[in-house]
């Protein structure tokens, strides 16, 4: 757990300072920085021996055992914002931050409840759990959006940051993870500038969460985005 915590904080280090280089190099000529809002719905994925780190699942036996996610969390929503730049047409690099609400349907508590063999221990009182991160990712459009009307992308996703419990009575608590997700979706655009100095996107944001630390939640995440590019 230690390992893992210095390995988060390291790494949100590394990601404000990409956040600054990437400020930096929009002052670049020919170069787009780039704003987005986005949102979505996010479905569970994934098998997990524990909640976020707070509670270790166990069978009738006593062993872990693993529950699917759909059985742990219901389906939910995120929302997030980037800043980041285009690079030759085709790369894009953000960082931004994603705010995710968690909705569990088991929960920490003290009825023990067994259901295909496991011991799930469920709360009446549903707790709220939030997911807080910092986000890098990379992008690759398959065609030029600065150039053309629409441009599909796939791209690699890195988000570290912290789940957050709190319910009535009790102290909250937070855990540190980061996730690595695999993104795809595809830009329209929707205004652009006589002069090419800006233009304005609309874009399909999707991401699949491949590996977690510390049974974060991973979700199949399908959203759209608001995307403002000009030159500085």
């Amino acid at each position: 757990m230690f390992h893992h915590t210095r390995t988060v904080i390291a790494t949100i280090v590394i990601l404000i300072l990409t956040a600054s280089q990437v400020a930096a190099l929009g002052r670049v000529a020919r170069r787009y920085n780039v704003m987005d809002l986005y949102g979505g719905t996010s479905g569970p994925v994934g098998k997990y021996d524990g909640l976020a780190g707070f509670v270790d699942f166990t069978d009738a036996d006593d062993r872990p055992a693993d529950v699917d996610g759909d059985v742990l969390y219901d389906p939910t929503f995120h929302l997030g914002i980037n800043y980041g730049q285009l690079r030759n047409n085709r790369m894009l690099v953000t960082v931004g931050f994603r705010w995710t609400k968690i909705e569990a349907i088991n929960l920490l508590g003290l009825n023990t409840v067994r259901r295909e063999g496991l011991a799930i221990l469920l709360d009446p009182r549903k707790p709220s759990i939030n997911q807080y991160d910092l986000d890098f990712d990379f992008n690759y459009m398959f065609l030029s959006i600065a150039q053309g009307s629409f441009a599909p992308y796939v791209r690699v996703g890195f988000r570290a940051g912290f789940t957050s419990v709190t319910a009535k009575g009790f102290e909250s608590e937070s855990r540190l993870n980061t996730v690595l997700a695999a993104n795809f979706g595809a830009e329209l655009k929707l205004w652009e500038h006589a002069q090419k100095r800006a233009f304005l996107t609309v874009a399909s944001v999707n991401s699949y969460d491949l590996l977690s630390t510390g049974d974060r939640p991973r979700y199949f995440n399908l959203g759209a985005a608001l995307k403002y590019y000009f030159r500085p």
